[in-house]
């Protein structure tokens, strides 16, 4: 008997939902209906505006970007572009003041500075030796610090071996590349014994196909 019962004021429930379903329907349809024909273009209009969606997050950061004083500017796109994390970059393009750039930048080379208790910063000054070395030694065509060789020099250091070839010297293949002799163009081999997060003996190849240098 409870079953039953139960059963028939389920029945009962889904019956009234399945008759009140087509009169919410119409009832919407005719609301619809009793709209004049230019009140509902004009809702058309508001619902397809441009105005309501979330602005684009990339293109107010190049706006940002732009904006940027040119010493600021400078020290974010040619001084540190290899080291500072893509957090940093973000929060850096978000402040509006230039004493709060100078305090964020105070901060970075902190958070860098292995020794804060001394007076010196040992990592801002080596960041900035790369970077005057890179420019004397690597600039072909562009400065120094945007060249592939640069920037490895930059983010690594000066490798512990340099293996130097130049354009159309000969070359002998080890037994892993298949051997014998070939002429190459001008290429420089940079080992270093050990890179934090890649791992022992890395080798990294510089080619020169257009003989620039």
């Amino acid at each position: 008997m409870i079953m039953n019962r139960l059963g028939r004021i389920l029945f009962f429930i889904m019956l009234g939902g399945a008759l009140l379903l087509p009169y919410g329907l119409h009832a919407q349809d005719k609301d619809q209906q009793d709209i004049p024909a230019d009140k509902q273009q004009d809702s058309g209009k508001k619902t397809g505006d441009n105005s309501s969606k979330p602005p684009n997050k990339a293109k107010n950061l190049k706006k940002l970007q732009k904006e940027l004083a040119t010493p600021y500017k400078k020290w974010l796109e040619e001084e540190v572009p290899y080291i500072i994390s893509g957090e940093e970059r973000s929060a850096f393009l978000q402040l509006q003041t230039n004493e709060e750039r100078e305090q964020f930048i105070e901060a970075f080379w902190q958070r860098r500075d292995p020794t804060p208790d001394t007076v010196e910063n040992e990592f801002k000054e080596e960041h900035y030796r790369r970077i005057a070395y890179s420019n004397e030694h690597f600039a072909s065509g562009i400065p120094g610090w945007k060249t592939d060789r640069g920037r490895m020099y930059i983010m690594w250091g000066p490798p512990d071996e340099i293996e130097s070839h130049a354009a159309g010297s000969l070359y002998t293949r080890p037994s892993e590349e298949g051997g014998g002799q070939t002429t190459v163009y001008g290429f420089d081999q940079w080992r270093y014994r050990y890179m934090e997060g890649l791992g022992n003996n890395i080798i990294i190849e510089f080619v020169d196909p257009s003989g620039t240098g």
